[in-house]
């Protein structure tokens, strides 16, 4: 088999067999009167492989090509006729499949695809209880400066305001005397990232947090500065911002829903308004 597959692939590229034309072109190999035609095998190929890719490639698709012929006639021949009878289950595949591709047109085609922000919220607001954290999660603000800055009181001074952190007049002394910042104070941060990444020394979350508003962390030359601007613990409710795609997601398949139940609904009605079914 070997020694057949080899010459057979080098025919295929070499050659061309003129005598074993059919109507879907020539003929690869035959199987018990089964054939594998060139025009099956067109999809195996790609623009810019190598003929030695090529040959391989062949000789693989070939083989299993063969070997699966070879296994369907062995079941035909030992199943009874019954057990070949797959009239029924492709009949019900078929109709999924034919299902399956209208419903994806229709939706393509009708679904509103837009979520707006007051959608958005006003979910979060009606399912809150929906969206429950798994881990303790912080807003936050950070600035690396030199230990020795003579700025440093006044980073201090505008980190401790509990009233107000003011992000913009932070980010303009930043600019000019920190090594580096980050100021992103509406993104939601997994806590345990935030103690690995600074090497906090905490004990228990939520203790830490609630006796921790302000921290500096000194580390060679450098103090960070950081401000825990809000956080909640696992089983809380998830922040709004933390689950806007998943809304989205919800949102979206919920109109779904709806438009394909509308549809089999109006079928439904203008069947019987039809009178294009009968129940005996």
């Amino acid at each position: 088999m070997r020694l057949s597959l080899v010459g057979l692939i080098s025919v295929f590229f070499l050659i061309s067999c003129q005598d074993q034309r059919q109507e879907k072109g020539e003929i690869i190999v035959s199987v018990y009167g089964k054939n594998l035609y060139k025009t099956d095998m067109e999809n195996i190929f790609y623009e810019g492989i190598s003929y030695s890719d090529s040959v391989l490639r062949s000789k693989v698709y070939i083989d299993k090509w063969v070997r699966n012929q070879l296994l369907v006639r062995q079941a035909e021949n030992n199943l009874e006729p019954d057990q070949l009878d797959f009239t029924k289950r492709l009949e019900e595949y078929r109709n999924s499949l034919v299902i399956n591709k209208y419903e994806t047109e229709l939706i393509k085609q009708n679904l509103d695809t837009e979520v707006t922000e007051d959608q958005i919220k006003e979910y979060y607001n009606n399912n809150s209880d929906e969206f429950r954290l798994n881990r303790d999660v912080v807003r936050m603000v950070s600035v690396d400066l030199p230990k020795d800055s003579k700025k440093k009181w006044l980073f201090i001074k505008l980190f401790r305001d509990y009233d107000n952190i003011m992000v913009d007049s932070i980010a303009s002394l930043s600019e000019e005397y920190a090594f580096s910042y980050d100021l992103n104070i509406d993104e939601w941060r997994n806590f345990e990232e935030v103690v690995e990444q600074f090497d906090l020394k905490v004990k228990d979350n939520k203790s830490f947090l609630n006796e921790n508003k302000y921290i500096v962390v000194n580390k060679d030359d450098v103090s960070t500065l950081i401000r825990f601007c809000e956080y909640r613990f696992v089983n809380e409710v998830s922040p709004c911002e933390m689950e806007v795609e998943r809304i989205k997601y919800i949102i979206l398949s919920n109109r779904k829903k709806e438009l394909l139940e509308k549809l089999y609904e109006d079928l439904y009605s203008k069947a019987v308004q039809d009178k294009a079914f009968e129940v005996y």
